[in-house]
């Protein structure tokens, strides 16, 4: 549905037009993001004015699958006339690529300036502000092993959004167009969003090392181990999200079962040592989810903590 048109005073002058108008876009740094970003909005309607990179090869050929009208090795010269600029390159690279931006006058006065990091806030931008643009991110909560994953996988996905005030109604309409789900966070908290993502993708991967390497200790191969227990992975999430946390937590810890813990820590101890404390780490945490949902009692609780505390060598009830 086309909404009436939306004013936003990006500095004086002309404003930019939200929710009608499709903005002219230079795309900063071809890596799997910004090319995906670019592809993204090219199909949803914008004109993408302009790519950069460092090696011209790979300028072209993000270009080309972009539609892009031109490409460069030299940023600013893709980013004059830009309405929205996306600065993708690495996270190190972003706040000297965009200083090197500003000291070349590459920034028109309304545009709006936008970096796709999860660690890192708009703050980095802010020497954008010197040229009249605004600043603002725009993470996509995904994981993208390719450009082709990245695009599939942003529509549906949520978008993390922060920034210049008058910079979020264009990055709202941005993460519309691409059909993705919008949701705003503070600058101050953008550290914190990215450690929870980090939880809950990159240590989920670390958990499930884990959990085949504890297999392998007992003798089962990783290919036969990694099938076993993918389907009970997925009907944990499953139980998740039916029910929720602490109410999807089972297991020995969640019902007190202080023995098969026990049980546990002295086969790890005996077989897989360098994995103890890990497991009595996850354990202590575990602890306080099964408090909460009320199933293990005051007794075992306290057993159980016992048991779990770092410094304890062997996995005696």
């Amino acid at each position: 549905m086309l909404l009436a048109p939306i004013l936003c005073p990006l500095g004086e002058g002309n404003p930019l037009i939200v929710g009608k108008v499709k903005f002219t876009v230079a795309i900063v740094g071809c890596g799997t993001v910004g090319t995906a970003m670019g592809k993204l909005l090219a199909g949803a309607g914008y004109h993408i004015r302009g790519v950069a990179t460092r090696s011209l090869d790979t300028a072209g050929r993000a270009a080309k699958m972009m539609g892009a009208e031109q490409f460069s090795d030299c940023p600013w010269d893709m980013s004059q006339q830009a309405q929205v600029v996306f600065v993708t390159t690495p996270d190190d690279a972003i706040e000297s690529t965009c200083k090197a931006i500003v000291e070349h006058q590459g920034f028109d006065k309304n545009a709006v300036v936008i970096h796709c990091s999860g660690a890192l806030s708009s703050a980095i931008l802010s020497s954008a502000r010197r040229c009249g643009a605004r600043v603002a991110t725009l993470h996509p909560l995904q994981s993208f092993a390719s450009v082709d994953q990245a695009v599939k996988l942003v529509p549906g996905s949520f978008c993390a959004i922060e920034g210049d005030k008058t910079a979020l109604p264009v990055v709202r309409q941005l993460v519309e167009d691409v059909g993705g789900v919008l949701m705003e966070i503070t600058p101050e908290g953008k550290s914190l969003y990215h450690a929870a993502a980090v939880a809950a993708s990159n240590y989920l991967v670390t958990l499930m090392h884990l959990a085949l390497e504890l297999d392998r200790a007992a003798g089962i191969p990783p290919d036969v181990s990694f099938r076993a227990l993918l389907p009970l992975v997925r009907g944990t999430l499953s139980n998740i999200g039916a029910k929720g946390i602490p109410e999807a937590l089972t297991g020995p810890i969640a019902r007190g079962d202080v023995d098969t813990v026990a049980a546990h820590l002295r086969a790890i101890e005996a077989r897989a040592p360098e994995f103890l404390m890990i497991y009595k780490t996850l354990g202590l945490y575990t602890m306080d989810l099964a408090r909460d949902k009320g199933a293990c009692g005051k007794e075992a609780a306290e057993k159980l903590a016992a048991l779990l505390q770092p410094g304890r060598p062997r996995g005696d009830a």
